[in-house]
C-alpha cells in the first residue's frame, strides 16, 4: 500500500523545485539590475528566501524517503504505532489530549483541530508504542512523570480510510 501522503509531499517539492530554479533566479537577475548589491534590500530577501527553500526541500526529501520507506501492511491494526490518534487521559488532572504520531515535517490530512502531532521517536511517542486501548502508560517528560490511560485509539489505517 502507497502512503497517501507521499503525493501531497511530491507536489510541495515540485511547486519549491521550480521556485528554486526558475522564480528565485529571476528575482536574483533583478535585484542585481537595482546596483549596488551591500543595499539592495530585494537582493537580501530573495537570498534568504533561496536558503530557506533549498532548506524545505531537504526537508522535505528527508520526508519523502521516509514516507516511501514505511510498510503500512505492517501497522498493527490494534497498538500504537506511527500515524495513529492516540486520545490519553491524565489520571491525575482528569484532562484529555488527543495525539497523532509523525515523522518531523509530516503533517498528516486526518490531522484535526485538538490533535497534537508528535513525532515518532519523541518520549510521548516512545511510551505510547505498542499500548492498546485501555492501558496505563508512564510518560516521562522533563517537567515531570505522568500517567495516561489511552482512551481512544485509531490507527493509520482506520484514519487513512476516513
Amino acid at each position: 500500500m502507497k502512503h497517501p501522503m507521499i503525493e501531497k509531499v511530491a507536489a510541495q517539492l515540485k511547486a519549491l523545485m521550480y521556485e528554486l530554479t526558475v522564480d528565485i533566479p529571476k528575482q536574483l537577475e533583478f535585484a542585481r539590475s537595482l546596483g549596488d548589491l551591500s543595499e539592495n534590500a530585494e537582493f537580501k530577501m530573495t537570498k534568504e528566501r533561496q536558503l530557506f527553500v533549498e532548506s524545505r526541500i531537504k526537508n522535505l526529501e528527508e520526508l519523502m524517503l521516509k514516507l516511501q520507506n514505511v510498510n503500512l501492511d505492517n501497522i498493527p491494526p490494534d497498538r500504537v504505532a506511527y500515524g495513529s490518534r492516540v486520545v490519553i487521559e491524565d489520571l491525575n488532572s482528569g484532562e484529555e489530549k488527543s495525539y497523532v504520531l509523525v515523522f518531523p515535517g509530516e503533517e498528516p490530512p486526518y490531522k484535526q483541530d485538538q490533535d497534537t502531532l508528535v513525532t515518532v521517536g519523541s518520549p510521548v511517542a516512545m511510551a505510547l508504542f505498542g499500548k492498546r486501548e485501555g492501558d496505563v502508560v508512564t510518560v516521562r517528560l522533563p517537567k515531570g512523570t505522568f500517567e495516561w490511560e489511552i482512551t481512544e485509539l485509531k490507527t493509520f489505517g482506520d484514519l487513512a480510510v476516513s
